[in-house]
Formats: structure tokens, C-alpha cells, sequence
């Protein structure tokens, strides 16, 4: 039986290639994190959330992170399947107290899982560079 297409279909290549540009302007705010990322080179992940129902499959490649769509024909280095609470419950944000309950399954390279809770941990972008960078270090001194 053949999956039915969504008319959406056809934007999620360029909603990937989105996604790309920001995780690399992300990346570029927190160079030691940025760094770090070549020990996944090669590596790939499968990430599935569940609600909204989004695939994708993350490779890093030349020291920066890819996306495609997901691979059935080979089994992934690590398959992610979560709902957004549980996506979200990885990095180190506050949480709300009545926040939906954390769901996330983790299959494959129980290293390269930890290496990426690691990386998430430990990133640290300098939010004030964007405002020097678009408007010089004194007006964005008053701004921040």
C-alpha cells in the first residue's frame, strides 16, 4: 500500500535546508559546542516526534549537521522517538510545573545517545553576538 502524500511534501526538503541554516547560526553562537560536533562526523540519527507527526534523519557531515528525510533501507546509528516535551526535556531549559510528561525512546550507540545529551548539556551560545554583530558593540550594549 502506498503512503499517502501530503501537499506539504514538496516544502519539506526547504524546510530542512531551514533548519540546516539555523542549527549552523546556532552553532556559530557557541564555537567550543560547534567543535565538539566533529566527533559525530559520519554518524547518523533518526529522529521521529510523534505529535506533530515530522521524520527526519540528522548526519553531520564537514563538521556541520544535515538533514534529509529518514532511511528505512539501513538501520540509523541512533533512533530518537519522542513527543516535543521529551525532545525539549533533553536540553537545559527551565519547565514549566504542569508541563506535558517527557516521553522519549532511545535505540542504537548508547555512547553516541550520551554524547549528544553531553553536547545539549553543555551548550552555551553568546546571545549578546547577534546584537553586536547586526548593531556594533555600543548600541547593543544599551539593548543588552
Amino acid at each position: 500500500m502506498e503512503a499517502r502524500r501530503s501537499p506539504l511534501d514538496s516544502l519539506k526538503p526547504l524546510a530542512g535546508r531551514a533548519l540546516e541554516i539555523a542549527l549552523g547560526r546556532l552553532l556559530a553562537l557557541d564555537p567550543e559546542t560547534a567543535a565538539r560536533l566533529a566527533a559525530l562526523e559520519g554518524k547518523r540519527i533518526e529522529l521521529a516526534l510523534e505529535s506533530p507527526p515530522i521524520a527526519m534523519s540528522v548526519t553531520v557531515r564537514d563538521g556541520k549537521p544535515r538533514i534529509g528525510p529518514p532511511e528505512q533501507q539501513s538501520e540509523a546509528d541512533l533512533g530518537l522517538r519522542a513527543n516535543l516535551a521529551g525532545l525539549f526535556a533533553q536540553l537545559p531549559l527551565p519547565r514549566a510545573r504542569n508541563a506535558p510528561a517527557p516521553k522519549l525512546r532511545i535505540n542504537g550507540d548508547a555512547e553516541l545517545a550520551r554524547t549528544l545529551q553531553g553536547l545539549a548539556r553543555d551548550f552555551d551560545p553568546d546571545w549578546e553576538q547577534p546584537f553586536v554583530d547586526a548593531l556594533g558593540p555600543i548600541l547593543a550594549g544599551f539593548l543588552i
